[in-house]
């Protein structure tokens, strides 16, 4: 290292002297010099310090030596955590997010609510706006000006309006991979509710998550053949499921700019006017039967019970679509002893029904037996089970060939399809229809897993929407970690805790406060193990320190205090 001493001059003809702390080095025949630290506006004893200890030939640790030394005017301290967002900003890199959001300062908003959202999963703008001063989002993200929370709301409406052209450049940069499904997509919807009731999309709808009395949002997520999120769709909270199925076909017709396609959704989301409309777009679909319409087949002859076995058995329909049957044992078992865990509490609540109508003369057995026909049918268990009462006892009753009926399908199901066996086999078929489980894997990691999209502290459609798609492009980034960490036994949560320990250390003048040198210490060696299995590898020159990021809000204004009488 030495120090060099650039002189310039300015455009009103003043000459400048810019003192610079460099580190040269030989590649092949040229020399390269690097600057390490601006000295310039440090005090002269200090540059004095600094040049004598380089001289002295201490090496590249020669600030850190004097900033050690009980005495020295120089200090030591930690400044950003840097470690968890140098990573997950990596991988949303090698993810084609950074490219596909572009380089605008709208850009870069968006892209930190993106990867806020994966370091503090649950998070407001308000909590946004604290973790980026506390981590080094601005100099990283190359971020110029400060920014508060106002600033990330309003950014919103940027990433709403500029959703569809960011999921359609996802698509084109997306990594060829080989042995992959290019025609075939998984689609599936939920619903995720609201605490306050002033949301723009918020309405009463079915409710997948039996919270009474709270407004929702329907979201669908479309995926492609490795589940890996494609796009994110919200709807009002009233939308029926089927409701949702044409955004869907017409973003893969006209965004992603598909033909050849195979859709793949439940048995609620596929069904008949649905198959019309994917047959109409061109496409094909790959579904399953409600229980009704499987009891309506057999009725018909069409299918017979044998067909429902450990192995899959396919049959052609009258109508021309293609019929995969199959039982699984297994879940034949859970329901069976579902039924047997309701009965066994239904009969502990008869004897204890009994024994009060025995003690309490008065009690009417119309009451007892009313509360326990209602147990029943909450248990699903009056389809063969019935209550009756004599002489102020109650006593339940199985019919053993109303239970044979009721569960002859348990565990059985039947996938419908309009592939031709060219394109897919039965056992192909079967285990692609499985695969959607691989969509609600993601539901899950977005509803009430890490990313915990709940709960939604935005009003605005636009807002709403923006808190949806920035959360799947953060399931993006999380997708890539679990499959990076699970050979380490390391979820997620933890390895971004752990890697959030590695912060940036600063040398700073104690007299000014100003930061003379800033470095980045060694990882640990779990953090080593974690950012390798990552494929990232930490800088090693630090940018420049990107300004303070406050929240214009204040806790003590936003905190009720009481007063004492």
């Amino acid at each position: 290292m030495f120090i060099a001493r650039v002189q310039s001059k300015g455009k009103n003809g003043k000459n400048y002297v810019s003192v610079l702390l460099r580190e040269s080095k030989r590649i092949g025949d040229k020399v390269v010099s690097k600057t390490i630290a601006v000295l310039t506006e440090m005090p002269g004893w200090l540059i004095t310090v600094v040049e004598r200890a380089v001289k002295d030939g201490k090496g590249a640790d020669s600030l850190q030596q004097i900033a050690e030394r009980p005495d020295s005017p120089l200090g030591m301290r930690q400044a950003e955590s840097f470690g968890a967002l140098c990573l997950v900003h990596e991988i949303a890199r090698s993810c084609s997010i950074v490219k596909a959001l572009g380089s605008a300062d709208e850009a870069k908003l968006a892209l930190w609510q993106v990867l806020a959202r994966v370091l503090s999963p649950a998070t407001s703008l308000l909590g946004m706006v604290r973790l980026a001063g506390s981590c080094a989002a601005t100099c990283l993200l190359g971020i110029r000006e400060s920014f508060t929370e106002d600033d990330l709301y309003a950014n919103g409406g940027w990433i709403a309006e500029c959703q569809t052209r960011v999921e359609a450049k996802l698509w084109q940069l997306r990594p060829e991979k080989a042995g992959a499904d290019k025609s075939l997509f998984y689609y599936d919807v939920t619903s995720s509710y609201f605490e306050g009731q002033q949301n723009a999309l918020a309405e009463f709808g079915y409710n997948r998550d039996k919270i009474k009395g709270k407004k929702q949002v329907v979201m669908g997520l479309l995926t492609d053949s490795d589940g890996e999120p494609m796009s994110v769709s919200l709807f009002p909270g009233n939308t029926n499921d089927l409701g949702t199925f044409a955004t869907q076909v017409n973003s893969l017709k006209h965004i992603f700019k598909q033909e050849s396609i195979t859709l793949v959704g439940d048995r609620g989301m596929i069904r008949g006017p649905q198959q019309k409309e994917v047959n109409a777009a061109g496409f094909n679909y790959i579904s399953a039967l409600h229980k009704a319409e499987i009891e309506t087949l057999l009725k018909s002859g069409e299918v017979q019970l044998g067909f429902f076995d450990n192995v899959v058995h396919e049959t052609l329909l009258k109508d021309g679509r293609r019929l995969v049957t199959r039982c699984n044992p297994i879940r034949r078992e859970e329901l069976a002893a579902t039924h047997r865990g309701f009965k066994a509490k239904m009969d502990a609540w008869v004897k204890a029904a009994n024994t009060y109508l025995m003690e309490h003369p008065k009690a009417r057995e119309s009451t007892q037996l009313r509360q326990g026909t209602q147990r029943l049918k909450r248990g699903r268990l009056d389809a063969w089970v019935s209550l009756q009462v004599s002489e102020r006892r109650l006593t339940l009753v199985e019919d053993e060939e109303k239970l044979k009926e009721h569960a002859k399908l348990d565990g059985c199901y039947a996938i419908v399809s309009d592939l031709t066996t060219t394109k897919a086999d039965a056992q192909t078929l079967h285990d692609r229809y499985k695969d959607l489980s691989k969509v609600e894997s993601d539901f899950r990691t977005l509803k009430h897993g890490h990313l915990e999209i709940r709960p939604w502290h935005v009003r605005s459609e636009d807002n709403t929407r923006a808190h949806a798609f920035t959360a799947m492009l953060a399931l993006k980034i999380r997708r890539r970690l679990q499959q990076a960490w699970e050979p380490l036994n390391m979820t997620v949560e933890e390895g971004l805790t752990e890697l959030a320990k590695l912060c940036v250390i600063e040398i700073y003048d104690k007299t000014s406060g100003r930061s003379v040198s800033r470095h980045l210490p060694d990882p640990s060696t779990i953090q080593a193990q974690l950012l390798g299995a990552a494929g990232v590898t930490l800088p090693k020159n630090l940018p420049a320190a990107g300004p303070d990021v406050v929240t214009r809000v204040k806790l003590q204004d936003r905190r009720k205090t009481s007063k004492k009488p």
